[in-house]
């Protein structure tokens, strides 16, 4: 079977030195903003339901997201004066 191979093929990707280098720096990278969002802003599972409403919610979210770290990055002073 085609997607058997395909399953193999990632396990021992996963299991190889190089494909725990690959996840060690996903869980760095990606982790983050996921963890943010279900942690500090309370959004643990998706009030909306449909690919087009849950679209929608995760931009709002991202956003809401995105808004926070440049707070912690630039401070409220230069995220307001590079606003205007």
């Amino acid at each position: 079977m085609k997607d058997e191979a395909v399953k193999e093929e990632l396990e021992a990707l996963y299991i190889s030195d190089k494909g725990q280098a690959i996840y060690k720096k996903r869980k760095e990278k990606v982790e983050l903003p996921f963890g943010h969002i279900k942690g500090n802003l309370k959004a643990g599972a998706f009030l909306l339901r449909g690919l087009r409403g849950v679209k929608a919610e995760m931009a709002i979210l991202s956003t809401c997201f995105n808004i926070s770290r440049m707070i912690t990055i630039l401070g409220m002073p230069k995220m307001m004066a590079a606003l205007v």
